[in-house]
């Protein structure tokens, strides 16, 4: 009679599928009309946005900043926010 091995189950509910890893993006406005302030203004609602830093002129509001939020979150800022221009940070290069 031939045997047969049975092992017991050992699967259960998958454990939450992994984030990806934060990483840093430029947000820009497309135009001067306020939209970079309110976007700002909105960063202490939402947890899965860092701001690091305001890029601008000392004596008037910033023109750019610098967020860092996992790549999922970016992609919704850049569909909900058509006034900005939302894109990777990366290195700067001499030749790029």
């Amino acid at each position: 009679m031939p045997q047969s091995s049975s092992r017991p189950f050992q699967g259960g509910t998958p454990g939450p599928a992994a984030r990806p890893a934060p990483g840093r993006y430029i947000v820009r406005a497309t135009d001067d009309g306020g939209a970079l302030g309110a976007f700002i203004d909105s960063l202490g609602a939402n947890p899965a946005i860092r701001l690091v830093e305001t890029i601008g002129p000392g004596a008037g509001p910033p023109h750019t900043v610098v967020v860092e939020t996992d790549p999922d979150t970016a992609e919704q800022l850049r569909r909900n926010h058509n006034q900005l221009t939302i894109e990777p940070d990366g290195p700067l290069s001499l030749f790029d």
